[in-house]
Order: C-alpha cells, then structure tokens, then sequence
C-alpha cells in the first residue's frame, strides 16, 4: 500500500515539474527587498560612556574605551529592468549602519547597476544565478552626498512561479570617512525577490 501511494504521488507530481521546465515566458522585471549584516573597514571610537570623563596621567585606561565596530546592517530594496538574454538595468535604494540599532549615524545608499542574470530572462528556471555592479550614490547625517560604486553578484531560489529566496553579496565601496565610521563595506544579503 505505501509503495502504490508514493507511486501516485510522484505520478501527480511530475506534471508539475514539467510545467515549470516548459515555461519560456520572458521576464520583464523583478522587485526585491532585503535586510543584511556587513562587515565594514570601520574606524575605531570612543565609547560614549567615556565623554566627559577625564583619566589623569598614568591612570590605567579602560579596556573597552575604544570601540572597534566592524559590524552592522544594510537593508533596502530594488528592482531590475531585464532588457535581452539576461541583460538589464537595477535600481535600489537602502540603509547602511554601524550598528543594528539603525540609528542616526547610518549611511543612506542609492544605486543604479548594470545586472546580468546568467541562464537569460526566462521564467522555466528554479535556479537564477546573477552579477550586478554599478554607481552609487552616498548620503549622510550631513546632508553630504558623494558618489561610489559596488560590486557583487548572488542567486535568486525560485519557490514559486512568482516568490525567491534571494541570496547576495554586495561590496560597496569608494565611502568618505565625512559620511561614516567607514569607507567600505560588504554586506551579505538574504530578501525576497518578486517578478
């Protein structure tokens, strides 16, 4: 009995997966979002619970005076254009933190990228491999802005027709220490993907 009802199941089951290996339809667009720790070149800086403290000569300073914050969050979202075989344009638009507390030190990030996504712009795919890389457009607390670029690529996981598990690495880099604790970042990226 158990053998006739995997049998069944795998024989309604296979329709289904051809189904998804015949779809050609082009993709025309995709919009994402995502959240993401970095890891950054960060500056090192004082712990606010030293300011105002005066530490005499020859007084041992403390341990944790100095504060090294490599770590933090980026989170934003995006979209993609896909023009031919593959080839498209991205637009995206984002935070990037110090710290997770998204607070009022942060970075704010603008994008627009060239993309390439390696298997085309057809739908049959549960697995899209992409690059993407382009300007960037940096602003921060002081109403500062400054150009960059960014580099990177990752895969989008098809669960549905219409729904990914997107996966990215993404360098952003050329940051003026005017803007942030730092001058370059990589953030590793897990969202959502729609089309």
């Amino acid at each position: 009995m158990k053998s006739f009802i995997w049998v069944v199941t795998l024989l309604l089951m296979v329709p289904a997966w051809g189904s998804a290996e015949e779809a050609d339809d082009p993709i025309r667009g995709e919009a994402y979002f995502f959240i993401a720790p970095i890891v950054s070149n960060a500056r090192p800086f004082t712990n606010p619970a030293y300011y105002g403290v005066v530490f005499h000569p020859g007084e041992p300073l403390p341990a944790n005076l100095t504060l090294y914050g490599r770590g933090g969050v980026n989170a934003g979202f995006g979209g993609d254009v896909l023009i031919r075989n593959g080839l498209g344009v991205g637009f995206e638009a984002g935070y990037a933190g110090q710290d997770w507390s998204f607070g009022a030190n942060g970075l704010g990030v603008g994008s627009i990228n060239a993309t390439y996504h390696f298997f085309g712009n057809k739908t049959g795919r549960r697995v899209d491999p992409f690059a993407t890389g382009g300007y960037s457009l940096y602003f921060g607390d002081r109403t500062a802005f400054q150009n960059g670029f960014n580099l990177g690529g990752g895969v989008n996981v098809w669960w549905v027709k219409h729904v990914a598990l997107r996966l990215e690495v993404l360098d952003q880099d050329n940051i003026k220490y005017f803007h942030s604790q730092f001058t370059r970042f990589a953030a590793f990226r897990v969202g959502m993907t729609f089309r």
